[in-house]
């Protein structure tokens, strides 16, 4: 499953994914990784989740696919991916969003893990094909 949450900067986006990765670690069997452009809001995520902050990894769109593989593949119990931030991560273009989460499907049914990806931007913006994933 794919969910996105979309909305300007300052719109809640962070703290609506920080408070369900609470919520959800309290409930999972397995691990959720919170991926963030910064380790600013480590201390508003419990202890269970691991924080992988991107900023010292140089990542752009096609790395960040292998980046998420690598993730997943160093720990089988992943359930949960929250990707904070993915347009500023990955310096993806608006147009680019439906390849990578064509391939970002095919990575969650692969290998049974949930995502649930912020990105700065309205809900008008995103290409139609992906809005059946759009939360907020």
């Amino acid at each position: 499953m794919i969910q996105i949450i979309t909305g300007q900067t300052g719109e809640g986006k962070t703290k609506q994914m920080i408070e369900l990765a609470n919520e959800r670690s309290r409930s999972l069997n397995g691990h959720i990784v919170y991926i963030d452009s910064t380790t600013q809001h480590r201390f508003a995520l419990s202890h269970h989740i691991r924080l992988i902050e991107t900023a010292s990894f140089p990542l752009h769109s096609h790395d960040f696919f292998g980046f998420l593989c690598g993730i997943l593949s160093s720990n089988h119990d992943t359930e949960l991916v929250f990707i904070d931030e993915l347009i500023q991560i990955t310096h993806l273009g608006i147009d680019e969003l439906a390849l990578f989460f064509e391939k970002l499907k095919k990575l969650s049914d692969k290998y049974d893990v949930n995502f649930i990806v912020g990105a700065s931007c309205s809900n008008q913006e995103i290409p139609a094909s992906l809005l059946s994933y759009l939360v907020a």
